[in-house]
């Protein structure tokens, strides 16, 4: 019985560690050192010798990384590139990565879908999405890369191909 007791107790233990508030406190320091799903998918994408655009907080000035997109898709070259987006209650972002092959896909990420604020480090989730073939990327009127579509326009939700809104 004492043993059931211990089990039980443990398993809610890495509940709560795993799924709860801690969950969110341990990645808040994690997520700076070794990255989220977006960073890892977009590296993977882009392979070991692709072009690093760099991340565009948000309200940043995205002018240096849209030209390096840019100058990389002239050269053929793989690339990767992110704009943190504001969201409402969880970190939100979208991105182009163009492959070693010559493929393209935007990128949209949610930090917790469940709504529990921030990224957290399980529940984060990334959405993939291949550009419109013949591939052309636009720079927006927020100065930002997109394959969709060069305006803006609301997204039918987080997941939409268009994940630039703003």
């Amino acid at each position: 019985m004492r043993k059931k007791l211990l089990v039980l107790l443990g398993v809610a233990l890495l509940l709560f560690l795993f799924l709860g508030a801690v969950n969110n406190l341990l990645s808040s320091w994690l997520v700076p050192m070794i990255g989220d799903r977006m960073d890892w998918r977009s590296r993977w994408f882009m392979g070991r010798h692709g072009i690093d655009c760099g991340e565009v907080k948000v309200h940043g000035d995205p002018t240096t990384a849209t030209n390096c997109v840019l100058r990389a898709d002239a050269q053929g070259r793989p690339f990767r590139v992110r704009y943190d987006i504001m969201g409402y209650d969880s970190a939100v972002a979208g991105g182009i990565v163009r492959t070693p092959r010559g493929e393209f896909y935007g990128l949209s990420f949610d930090g917790d879908p469940a709504e529990q604020g921030g990224t957290s480090r399980f529940r984060q989730h990334v959405t993939t999405t291949p550009c419109p073939r013949p591939v052309h990327l636009w720079v927006n009127p927020k100065g930002r890369i997109n394959c969709f579509q060069q305006q803006l326009s609301p997204p039918a939700g987080i997941t939409a191909p268009n994940f630039e809104p703003y």
